[in-house]
Parts: C-alpha cells; structure tokens; sequence
C-alpha cells in the first residue's frame, strides 16, 4: 500500500513539473531557434502554437520569412496564470539591444497582418493589444490595442470623440483599433479624455486577412514637448503631442522596451458573464520590424520601392 501511495506521489509530482516547465515558462528566456537573432526573448507559454517563424504558404509582406503568434484560451505564464485573466505570445529585445531612449527622436516600422480577430459584442469584455511598450519601473505601457468594453470602467463611449471611438453610437460592437496612453489614466480620469485613447489607427475588421504597414515616430518624454505620429499605410492617422508617461522611473531599462505579438487582458467580465463559453484564439503576423533614426530606416514602402534587403 505505501508502495502505491508513493508511486502515485511520485507521478503527481512529475506531472506539476511538467506543467511548470512547459505550461507557465515565459519570462526572459531567450529564443534559440535556428537563424533566429538571439538578442530576443519571449513572453509566451512553451507551447509549439505561440510563435513560429514560417514562411510561404503562410503570409509574409516581404522577403521570405514572417512571425506568427497565437494565443488560445488559458495560454498563460507565470504573473499571467496567477492572475488568471491575461493570456500572452510576444517577444521583445534584449535589453543591451535597445535603440530608443527617453526623450530623444525614434522611429518604428512594421507590418501586421490579422488573421483572425474581428469585431465582438462589448459585453465579451476584454483588451486585446497587439504591440506595447514598457517603460519599466512604476510606468505603465503605451499600448496599440483593441478595446471591447460594455461598462464605463474604462471608458464612457457615449462621450468618445467620434473621430476616436468610430462607432461609438452607431454598434454595440468594437473593432476599432487605438493607441493608448495608460500612463496617463491615473492623473488624468475624466469623461473628456477618451480614457487616455488618443487616436483610432484602423479598424480590426477591414484590415483581416491582408497586410497593415505602420509607421511610428516620437520621442517619450514625460513633458510637453512629447508627440506620437503615426502613419498606416502611408497616411497619417494620429498627431499626438504632450506627455507621453509620467512617471520618471529610468531605472529597469535604458529605454522603452517594445513587445510585439498579442496579449490578452480584462477578460474577467467575461468569465463572470459567460463562464461556459471558451475564448477566442487569435493569430497575427509581424514582418520588417525595425528601428531607426528616420523614417527611410524604417518605412516598408520606402524600403520595399528601393529594393533593400529585407529584415530576414
């Protein structure tokens, strides 16, 4: 009988290992696939869905490689699972290897392709960011997210700018796309400031299933003479200027760290209100991300028409 027990001890044990290992590893673990810029790490589960580096049939908006990530229902890791309400794939560089710094002229290029994720019924509660930036410390991140919310705990749609909240009278539905400032959020709470939203970038839905290029410029000051300019395929769709954070807390990375993939939050009004009904899976692509001092650095259209090398 303590024989049975014991091997039955034994074989819990293992599987709670197993579990740790592969179900909740996620913080700062390089990645070492073959051909892969090692000065990357992860924030995903190990699991053989989360991220790949696939080329053609899947999509790919230049040369031969593109990053594919995907998050299903539960796929959490480690402050994620404790939490129970946020499921993640991104990667994001090595800290010696990061180009921006705060308060000095930066510009971002890429390409997102969604291929999956559209509009929900604001009451399937939740934020789904496809691209942020850390500032370390007690600064909260900028965000390029989808925000599906039904209650004003986050935002009041009815008093959303318009040319920010697209269908904010018109759907019960969201698809809209926007940047946020969450930094901003705590010393600023008001009805007239969109929750911090400060420009509607695209819409979720008409982008599904082709190749979205966007341009990103600023500077990451906490001052007044902070901006954001944007540009999606080509046009400009946001002109932001004043502070970007708030809090002057340098003291875990040398500049803003940038995370690209899909991260999921705020999805505990939907466990309250549809507790039997699992979770999206989302998939998006990435391609040519880069960074640089101008925009020719960075700009896939730019690059593309000159016939440069491309980032793989």
């Amino acid at each position: 009988m303590n024989i049975k027990i014991s091997l039955k001890l034994i074989y819990l044990i293992l599987i709670l290992f197993v579990i740790l290992i592969y179900g909740c590893e996620s913080w700062n673990i390089q990645i070492t696939r073959p051909g892969y810029d090692p000065g990357y790490h992860k924030q995903y589960p190990r699991l053989p869905h989360a991220f790949a580096l696939v080329k053609n049939p899947h999509p790919v908006r230049y040369g031969e490689k593109s990053e594919r990530f995907e998050v299903r229902d539960g796929d959490c890791g480690d402050d994620d699972c404790r939490a129970n309400t946020r499921y993640r794939s991104e990667i994001s560089i090595e800290k010696r290897k990061i180009k921006a710094r705060f308060g000095e002229d930066i510009w971002y290029g890429w390409s997102f392709y969604n291929y999956n994720i559209s509009e929900y019924d604001r009451t399937k509660n939740m934020y789904i960011t496809v691209g942020q930036w850390k500032m370390g410390g007690k600064n909260r991140p900028i965000k390029i997210h989808q925000q599906i919310q039904e209650k004003y705990r986050d935002i009041d749609w009815k008093a959303c700018d318009p040319k920010i909240c697209s269908n904010h009278l018109t759907s019960k539905k969201n698809d809209d796309v926007f940047l946020s400032l969450d930094d901003l959020k705590q010393p600023a709470k008001s009805e007239s400031n969109n929750w911090l939203n400060v420009c509607r970038l695209f819409s979720m839905k008409d982008v599904m299933g082709k190749w979205t290029d966007i341009v990103y410029n600023t500077n990451f000051s906490t001052e007044n003479d902070g901006y954001i300019n944007i540009w999606i395929n080509g046009i400009k769709r946001c002109e932001y200027r004043g502070p970007i954070f708030t809090v002057k807390d340098f003291s875990m990375y040398p500049g803003p760290l940038h995370r690209r993939g899909i991260y999921v939050s705020a999805t505990e009004d939907w466990d309250k209100n549809y507790p039997n009904i699992t979770k999206p899976t989302f998939i998006v692509y990435y391609d040519e991300f880069r960074v640089g001092r101008n925009r020719e650095e960075v700009d896939i259209r730019i690059i593309e028409k000159k016939g440069l090398p491309a980032v793989d």
